[in-house]
């Protein structure tokens, strides 16, 4: 069964009518801010004061101000009908939301609605498209709704100069609307910042500290090192084009990216099974919001994407400069015969040093090891005697 997007953007336009029929555009103001469409005050006890005042529950509201008063609202009204005689389209705009994604975003609670909250979505998301559409003149009014079984909030924005003739906007515009509206209410900065975190400040950081053909990796891990020089191998003699994005990196890319999971496979099998669940968790929350399973798997694909580029990049960097390598080696061979043995003893010395530690480790491993079977089998003997 498919579920009921979060939130849902309807969109439609009506052109200026004759003088004699000028009276539309205000009408539709009327309507959207008709009492009926208001809340009930048992809905809103945590807002008694505000409720009692009439003056504040016109239920209006626009780009600066929260409610308008009866003035104001004849002013706007005003704003209306001149943008019509010089021939403004109206644009009407309704968001809708289901109140179970309300819940979940934490908007609505019991019978309590954030209505701030909810204006705050409406501005940038109207403001977003009066930016995608450069609107340069625009004047636009809300109403937030109760009549229906969704919460939805009705939207009319005229040009008050320079008006165009053309009413239909980019559909991608109305989608980064829809974008912003789920953006600003469920706000997943926190939950996107632990998967950067990962790619970033543990992936990649690890890989800028450890050099894959480090003789650690040489000796625990040879497949790593082994798709490492098979790349390296393949690489175009025109350096520029040692980036992952450039487009003599098209046909290694796979190889890029099969190296980058392998290196996952080796230092970072748990955390990144962990990000794969909190991507799963990610995907399916934006799924639920926007109804639509392309645009959640758009959302994989993109933070994917971001982890084999960022680290195809920390590869290629690190081939760059083992590159130059054959340069130093070319100078230190002006060394004097005296310098040449020193700096030959200096590379034995860290190898020795290198596989010393290589050694302690495996045979603390192996210790370990004992020591645990040793453990487990005194356990089973003193379960035995019982």
């Amino acid at each position: 069964m498919t579920k009921v997007p979060g939130v849902i953007i309807k969109s439609k336009f009506k052109l200026p009518q004759a003088t004699r029929r000028a009276r539309r555009y205000t009408t539709y103001l009327s309507y959207i801010d008709r009492p009926e469409t208001k809340a009930r005050s048992q809905q809103f006890e945590n807002y008694h004061d505000y409720m009692e005042d009439e003056l504040k529950s016109s239920g209006l509201f626009t780009a600066t101000q929260d409610r308008l008063s009866a003035t104001e609202r004849e002013q706007l009204r005003e704003v209306f009908r001149r943008a019509q005689e010089n021939g403004s389209i109206l644009w009407q705009d309704v968001i809708s939301f289901d109140e179970a994604w309300l819940q979940e975003v934490g908007v609505k609670e019991n019978r309590y609605i954030d209505e701030q909250r909810l204006m705050q979505a409406t501005r940038k998301a109207t403001n977003l498209m009066i930016e995608k559409e450069q609107m340069l003149h625009a004047t636009w009014t809300a109403a937030i709704h109760y009549n229906t079984d969704n919460i939805h909030v009705h939207i009319a924005t005229v040009e008050t100069s320079h008006p165009r003739e053309r009413g239909k906007r980019k559909p991608k515009t109305i989608d980064k609307m829809k974008a912003q509206v789920v953006h600003t209410l469920s706000d997943r900065t926190r939950e996107q910042e632990k998967l950067n975190a990962f790619i970033r400040d543990e992936v990649l950081a690890h890989k800028r500290n450890h050099s894959t053909m480090s003789v650690s990796n040489r000796v625990l891990h040879p497949e790593l090192v082994r798709q490492y020089k098979t790349i390296q191998k393949q690489l175009p003699d025109d350096k520029r084009q040692w980036y992952y994005n450039m487009n003599g990196m098209h046909e290694l890319r796979p190889s890029l990216n099969q190296l980058t999971d392998t290196y996952l496979a080796t230092y970072f099998e748990k955390e990144h099974s962990e990000f794969k669940q909190q991507l799963d968790t990610e995907v399916a929350f934006y799924e639920r919001s926007y109804g639509s399973a392309s645009q959640a798997s758009a959302y994989r694909k993109t933070k994917e994407q971001d982890l084999y580029t960022r680290m195809g990049n920390a590869i290629l960097s690190e081939m760059r400069e083992s590159s130059k390598l054959p340069q130093k080696v070319a100078k230190t061979n002006t060394f004097s015969p005296k310098q040449r043995i020193r700096s030959a003893f200096q590379r034995e010395r860290i190898m020795q040093e290198t596989l010393y530690r290589i050694g302690r480790h495996m045979n603390d491993e192996w210790d370990h090891l004992k020591n645990q079977r040793a453990f487990e089998q005194l356990e089973q003997e003193v379960q035995h005697e019982r």
